[in-house]
């Protein structure tokens, strides 16, 4: 943005700037040509009525310290730098109109030690004058040097102060898009700028109003659901508990139904209470790890610790992270078996997590799919669960701003890999 609009203002200064050009030359720099050659046109005359005149030598040396203006035929005035002189042929037309001699008038400029006009004598074709005009140091810059300088820097400046006051609208609208695809509240963002960007700004307040209104409506669905289900199912086992031993077997499968789906609606539940509203604070990932893989595993060899000893602390909300690492920990037990190894370490600005299993690991075209919500790999359809707990893995390396990632290990086996920030 910043650089189309400082092309544009640009070209609009040197658009400008040509135009002013194209006037002043129109309006000013000709007539005061005109000006200048009906002068030199008059010292011509001059000059040859005086000539005419036959004037003493001590009268025409006079006029010459006088005026400044030396007369020559053409061999002497050649040798005097009329050779070096540059023919323009525009100002030998403008003094040829205010002249009326036998002869065509020639105008020449010489540019040596100063700057001098060389006017052929429209009454002699041999007769050259030679007249000086005040020069200029050169002190400054040439005037174009100082024109597009000063058009560059007015387009910087002038592209730079619109695209701020452009971007700025659209910043604070990218920071929200943001904030709301991680599943926060953005808030209502100022209405402020141009008409386009006011209703922009006010169609993405109303949208946001609209996701956060059906994220709470879904909250409310998922728990309500999950808590009503509750009460027939802890009737159904209670119930259950009561068959006589001839019908054991049915007795352990609804026993077992039950269960499986009394651990669907933790996983709803969970997947609801993803612990936003929990705050964030710096603290030892390490000892989080520690304690929260040593609750997912059944045996104490089932997890084994690759920790390291320098990790810098890291703001994270302990029980939503203790959440996400069972998760990890109790998916790669399931599916994979022990021993399942987890492992910290610092990559550049990243603390790295990482859950390493022996399973078979997953078809690469599967991974992208696996932290949508109710989705499962291949190996993991027939087996428990809801498909919900790599979505609520996600959602919490989200809400830490983190990156959480699959991947297949050359040696075999699946790492589940979570850089976390840390500055």
């Amino acid at each position: 943005m910043f650089g189309r609009i400082a092309l544009l203002i640009g070209a609009l200064l040197l658009i400008n700037q040509l135009i002013s050009y194209y006037s002043v030359s129109i309006y000013i720099m000709q007539p005061f040509v005109r000006q200048i050659m009906h002068a030199v046109a008059m010292q011509v005359r001059v000059e040859a009525m005086g000539s005419d005149m036959k004037l003493d030598a001590k009268v025409s040396k006079r006029y010459q310290e006088v005026t400044g203006i030396e007369a020559y035929n053409e061999k002497t005035a050649k040798e005097k730098g009329l050779a070096d002189a540059k023919l323009y042929n525009t100002l030998s037309d403008e003094i040829n109109l205010h002249l009326d001699g036998p002869f065509r008038s020639e105008v020449r400029i010489e540019e040596g030690d100063g700057l001098y006009l060389w006017v052929r004598s429209p009454y002699q074709q041999d007769r050259w004058l030679r007249i000086p005009l005040p020069q200029f140091d050169q002190l400054y810059p040439s005037p174009l040097v100082v024109y597009l300088s000063a058009i560059t820097i007015l387009s910087l400046i002038g592209g730079w102060a619109f695209a701020r006051q452009m971007s700025r609208p659209l910043r604070r609208l990218e920071f929200a898009a943001r904030e709301l695809g991680r599943g926060d509240v953005p808030g209502q963002l100022v209405e402020t700028g141009t008409d386009e960007m006011i209703a922009v700004t006010r169609a993405f307040n109303q949208m946001a109003r609209n996701i956060h209104q059906l994220e709470q409506d879904r909250t409310m669905l998922l728990a309500g659901i999950s808590h009503d289900l509750r009460t027939p199912l802890t009737r159904i086992r209670l119930s259950s508990e009561f068959l006589p031993d001839d019908y054991e077997d049915i007795r352990d499968g609804i026993i077992r139904d039950t269960e499986d789906m009394d651990e669907i609606i933790a996983q709803f539940i969970s997947f609801v209470r993803d612990g936003r509203d929990e705050h964030s604070e710096p603290g030892d990932l390490n000892v989080l790890v520690q304690s929260a893989g040593e609750a997912a595993a059944i045996d104490e060899r089932d997890v084994q610790f690759d920790l390291a000893n320098d990790l810098p602390p890291v703001p994270f909300k302990a029980l939503a992270m203790k959440r996400m690492v069972r998760n990890l920990v109790e998916n790669a037990l399931r599916y994979a078996g022990a021993p399942v190894t987890i492992r910290t370490r610092v990559e550049q600005n990243f603390v790295v997590l990482s859950v390493l299993d022996n399973g078979p690991g997953i078809k690469e075209v599967d991974i992208p799919r696996l932290f949508q919500p109710f989705t499962r790999g291949d190996s993991a359809r027939s087996g428990r669960g809801s498909g919900l707990g790599l979505a609520i893995v996600k959602r919490i390396a989200e809400m830490h701003k983190a990156r959480i990632s699959l991947h297949n290990r050359p040696e075999g086996g699946l790492e589940a890999r979570l850089l976390l920030p840390y500055f």
